[in-house]
């Protein structure tokens, strides 16, 4: 997405996705995700955002992440791609951008959709063939929700709480999950503007619509009919 009017607010849910140029790989070895990583956790703790689910591919990323009073989507993101770009410019001699304008975020309605973008996100690798099961792809947040592996990256939202009172079940619950979108078309959640049902939808709009840019209320009326085409969520 190019520039343009963005919703952002204190307390929101975001997906948030930003590519490399032209499709171009941004993480080229292990040591560009962890860096990635590191920074994600350098700035979550400057601008106190809880980061809920996070999906590092080789040629873009996704985040889903809850703001605060400290920073916008906008500043958070530009700290964010600035630090890595002059990381990623400096070790291999590249002149240009790293990435391909600016990143693209969606209001998420955390209530019903939060674990649909966090399944969106975990079968990436899956959908991309770069991984059978989502377990198997290093790179997203999916072991610390369906084993229990250490990440201090995310923080539990009560959504994923409430799947279970203990730690296995909750676990076992969100992995079959996880499963049941295995070979499924994955929904158009990157190109969205509001994520969540009808009512969600329609509020966002009712709030927002006259002030975002004509290109983004073309996009809002694309996606209307991509759901009434009965897209698979």
């Amino acid at each position: 997405m190019g520039s343009g009017y963005r919703v952002s607010f204190a307390g929101g849910v975001f997906h948030v996705t930003t590519r490399g140029n032209n499709r171009e790989k941004i993480f080229l070895d292990e040591d560009d995700f962890r860096r990635y990583k590191t920074l994600l956790r350098r700035y979550r703790n400057k601008f106190h955002f809880k980061l809920y689910s996070y999906a590092l591919m080789p040629n873009h990323v996704h985040l889903l992440l809850e703001t605060c009073a400290d920073g916008s989507i906008s500043k958070i993101m530009h700290a964010l791609n600035t630090a890595y770009a002059v990381y990623f410019n400096s070790k291999y001699d590249h002149v240009g951008h790293v990435f391909q304008g600016r990143f693209h975020s969606a209001v998420v309605d955390s209530e019903t959709y939060l674990l649909r973008v966090m399944r969106y996100m975990d079968l990436n690798p899956v959908r991309a063939a770069l991984s059978k099961r989502p377990d198997e792809y290093d790179w997203t947040s999916y072991r610390r929700y369906a084993a229990g592996a250490a990440d201090d990256l995310v923080t539990r939202h009560d959504m994923y709480e409430n799947l279970g009172k203990q730690d296995r079940k909750r676990q076992r619950v969100y992995r079959e999950f996880v499963e049941e979108g295995i070979g499924q078309p994955g929904p158009a959640y990157a190109y969205s503007v509001f994520i969540g049902g009808d009512d969600f939808i329609g509020r966002m709009e009712r709030i927002y619509g006259e002030e975002i840019w004509p290109k983004y209320r073309r996009l809002l009326d694309r996606l209307n009919a991509l759901r009434n085409a009965t897209l698979p969520e």
